[in-house]
Order: structure tokens, then sequence, then C-alpha cells
């Protein structure tokens, strides 16, 4: 029982594998083969995938001539995509940094557009702050090793005393970026209906 059990994760892994080698092949031969199609749009529809994924599953099908059920497949996606388009998944969308797609009913544009931005703001805003954080590292860095009269890449020790003052004011306005991308990030949680 444990050797299937291993066969099968193995053969999901390869199985996985061959498709990301595939390049833009969206479906595996054995996923043509079963054509499962309304597993298949559903899916798609989960991932908010527009109509026009079907003829990318078309062409990779064609190869082990099999043809796609539009019917069936338009059926999982439009199932999918009531799990797509939800507030909430509007809003998890923008945190991961991506634009809601347009595949949603038009009367629930506006409150998932809503979601989305207000989702993106909040990845903004956090992957400001590691920018700053990451800067702020390499700012100390540098100012600890001038302070320990490491004159790095400097021709002369004026050079490195000024560069000494300009860091500990870059430092400075670092921390204060950081503190303020803090607070912003705080309140938009706080004002948050959508998390």
């Amino acid at each position: 029982m444990q050797i299937i059990m291993w066969s099968s994760a193995l053969r999901v892994t390869l199985l996985g594998s061959l498709l990301l080698l595939s390049g833009c092949a969206t479906l595996t031969k054995e996923q043509c083969i079963v054509g499962n199609w309304q597993a298949i749009g559903y899916n798609d529809g989960v991932a908010g995938h527009y109509a026009d994924r079907l003829t990318e599953h078309n062409k990779a099908c064609a190869k082990v001539g099999v043809a796609p059920d539009y019917q069936a497949w338009e059926r999982g996606r439009q199932q999918g995509l009531t799990q797509y388009c939800t507030v909430s998944n509007a809003y998890n969308i923008g945190e991961r940094g991506r634009e809601l797609n347009s595949v949603c009913p038009a009367n629930m544009i506006s409150k998932l557009q809503q979601a989305n931005t207000q989702g993106l703001e909040h990845y903004k805003l956090t992957s400001k702050i590691k920018d700053q954080e990451k800067q702020l590292e390499k700012y100390t860095e540098e100012y600890n090793k001038l302070r320990n009269g490491e004159l790095l890449e400097f021709k002369s020790e004026k050079e490195a005393r000024t560069r000494l003052l300009s860091l500990h004011s870059e430092i400075q306005h670092t921390k204060r970026h950081i503190t303020d991308a803090q607070l912003h990030l705080k309140l938009l949680k706080q004002n948050s209906v959508y998390q």
C-alpha cells in the first residue's frame, strides 16, 4: 500500500515537472486523455482565466488528438468563477501584487475593484517597508564599517568622514520612511473591511 501511495506521489510530481518543462502547454497529455473538462474549467475559473484559455487547452490537446468539450469546460469555469469573484479573493489577489482579471459579472465589478485596490495598497506598502529595511541594513552596515575605521572605497579619510555624516542622515531618513509606511499599513488594516 505504501509503495502504491509513493508511486502515485512520484507520478504526480513527475507530471507536474513535465508540465513546467513543457513551456506553454496548459495541460498534460494525461489530462487531455482523461478529459474531465468540467473540472478543468472549474480550476480555470477559480484561477480567473478568460474564456480564451480553452484555445490554449485545445492546442495542448491537439497533439494527442483530443478536442476539449467546450460546454462542460465553460460550465465548470462558471462554477469556478463564483469562487474567484468574491470580495475576499479580490483583496487577496491584490495583496499578492496582482490585479483582478475582468471576468466577473458587471454588477460586482465596483466592489471587487475596491477590494483589489485595497489589497494592492497593502502589497505596495509591505514591499516598500521591505525595500526600506534592506536599504537601512545596507546603510547601517556601511556606517558601522566607517565608524570602525574602514575606508571602504574612499580615497581619503576626509571623504570617508563626509560619507559617515551623510549616512547618519540617510539612516534617520530611512527609519522615518519605514515608520510612516508601517503606520499607514496599520491604518489600512484597521480600516479594511476585506480582511
